[in-house]
């Protein structure tokens, strides 16, 4: 567990993130609960506790001097990455949304466990979620159904912003966590640019810890 404290610390300092004793050990207890509860419901995609802190960590907590200030929606969340993680360096709310129960029974013990009075999670699907709350943004990072898995990378971009923007609000800025298939977007056809009337923002997440990078893409609407 010391590699962890010092990994965690690493990051924290890496990316200039001052939090206090009992913040950096709430962010510790959620990645100890998060990995002991993948032992037995496979709820993350490695179970590399290094790898986890230097990729998944790193890149979400990255994030966060772009987000607008407001309330986060974070769809599809999963085990709460990234938004849970930003929870611990925000006071605005963060709304975590999935469909599935599995990732839901974790993010309800975890809040829970670990007193999170900003988080607050949805069981939903994207097409019948309804958000009560003003939002900053909606931020999305491992999204996807069974629409989704078949499209294009052009035809999710379209699909994803459309149903953001019918079921919430048609300015809400949308924040996209991925690799670098997000470069694709200087490609996308006039013709969708003018349908979904949005400016596609690509930011790199700059990483000391991997040769590959993953990228935040920001659609706006104008």
């Amino acid at each position: 567990m010391s590699d962890d404290v010092n990994d965690l610390d690493e990051i924290l300092q890496v990316l200039k993130l001052k939090k206090g004793h009992a913040n950096k050990q709430t962010l510790k207890d959620y990645i100890d609960l998060l990995f002991k509860w993948h032992e037995k419901n496979n709820i993350l995609s490695t179970r590399n506790r290094k790898y986890f802190l230097q990729r998944d960590m790193h890149d979400s907590l990255s994030i966060l001097d772009y987000l607008p200030q407001g309330n986060v929606l974070d769809i599809g969340t999963g085990a709460g990455i990234p938004g849970m993680l930003l929870s611990f360096f925000t006071t605005d709310n963060i709304i975590l949304l999935d469909r599935r129960q599995n990732a839901i029974r974790f993010l309800e013990h975890a809040k829970l466990k670990l007193g999170l009075n900003n988080v607050r999670i949805i069981k939903s699907d994207i097409n019948e979620m309804n958000i009560d709350e003003s939002l900053g943004c909606v931020l999305i990072k491992n999204f996807s159904n069974k629409i989704v898995s078949k499209l294009s990378f052009e035809d999710k971009i379209n699909y994803i912003a459309k149903v953001i923007r019918n079921r919430i609000d048609l300015n809400i800025p949308i924040y996209i966590l991925t690799g670098s298939i997000a470069l694709k977007t200087k490609d996308f056809s006039d013709e969708l640019k003018a349908r979904l009337r949005s400016d596609f923002i690509v930011t790199k997440i700059q990483t000391p810890y991997f040769d590959t990078n993953r990228y935040l893409l920001e659609i706006r609407y104008v």
